[in-house]
């Protein structure tokens, strides 16, 4: 059953423009360190905008924006051996997908120009009550 849907569209320009490339106290903010880590040095503001991008995708399936108890570096973005995308919560946002029984999550990432798009379906596959 699903759960929820969200999109969001992020310019890599807006990461440039915040200063997070520059500013490794909100990088850490905003993003977990293995996913820090895992920032290639080339086209790393595409990078950044891409994963800022499926979190938002992710708060929005959820019904829940930026409010207190939410922080995005709860949400890490991991990918499988074959290049599927796979999400991973922790703290307050995962409460929230826990109380509303999301066991799975679809995510489809493209990129165009300086823009990163990102689609994401929660989803229920042990049809437990919501």
């Amino acid at each position: 059953m699903i759960i929820g849907i969200g999109c969001d569209i992020v310019e890599s320009s807006y990461i440039s423009k915040l200063g997070w490339m520059s500013d490794e106290n909100t990088l850490r903010r905003v993003f977990a360190s293995s996913e820090i880590l895992l920032s290639p040095e080339l086209e790393a503001e595409k990078y950044y905008s891409s994963r800022f991008a499926i979190k938002e995708a992710i708060l929005k399936c959820l019904g829940t924006g930026m409010e207190d108890g939410i922080s995005l570096n709860d949400i890490e973005i991991k990918k499988t051996d074959k290049g599927r995308l796979q999400a991973s919560l922790n703290g307050e946002i995962k409460k929230i997908a826990d109380f509303k029984n999301i066991d799975t999550w679809h995510i489809s990432l493209s990129h165009s120009g300086d823009s990163s798009v990102a689609f994401v379906i929660a989803e229920n596959q042990n049809k437990q009550k919501t």
